[in-house]
């Protein structure tokens, strides 16, 4: 589903809280749930050792080069002055290993919204068309569709992922639990949203 970005970028806050069973958290402290080092820090860690810099200045470089880029978009007309502006304000204080989860929360935030548009029967253009000043949950009332039924199907595919990493081994059934429920919480959320005019 490939939705504007401010319309994913409402749930990629939620959508952090959920993925991974926690992992945002751990990347936050900079340490996994054993008490090591998380591994984007460790990555990054790894990085600047082999450019002889300390993980500040390779920040301070990431940071450099986005911005950058961002001055070259403003200065050929490709955004606007406001929009660079907070574009400059989200990099100065974002930090790497996070941008990585937020990146990770969108792409969960659009499975979320593919599968509610499988589970209303509308395409992708059909549901960027309708949702503009309603939500999820009332495109499903107009069809005779339960909300409930309708968030049921929006967690369905990442509960079937949880569901084989737990039996591959690569998380605890504990942890998918969590994760779980979170996305239950994440889709009631979503479903409810009203999204802006455009």
């Amino acid at each position: 589903m490939r939705l504007n970005r401010n319309t994913v970028g409402a749930f990629a806050a939620t959508a952090t809280l959920l993925v991974g069973g926690g992992a945002a958290l751990a990347s936050s402290s900079g340490k996994d749930e054993q008490g090591r080092r998380a591994p984007c820090e460790a990555r990054l860690e790894r990085i600047a050792e082999q450019r002889g810099i300390s993980v500040e200045r390779l920040t301070a470089q990431v940071k450099a080069r986005l911005l950058a880029r961002i001055d070259a978009a403003e200065k050929a007309g490709r955004i606007s002055s406001e929009r660079a502006a907070k574009l400059r304000e989200r990099v100065a204080a974002a930090s790497i290993c996070g941008a990585r989860h937020h990146a990770v929360a969108r792409i969960a935030a659009r499975g979320m919204l593919r599968a509610a548009a499988a589970f209303l029967e509308l395409d992708r253009r059909e549901l960027r068309s309708q949702l503009p000043g309603t939500s999820l949950a009332a495109l499903a009332g107009k069809q005779g569709k339960s909300v409930s039924a309708l968030e049921a199907a929006m967690v369905a595919p990442a509960k079937v992922r949880l569901a084989r990493a737990v039996a591959n081994g690569r998380i605890t059934q504990a942890r998918a639990d969590a994760a779980a429920a979170r996305l239950e919480q994440a889709a009631e959320q979503l479903a409810a949203h009203v999204f802006p005019k455009r």
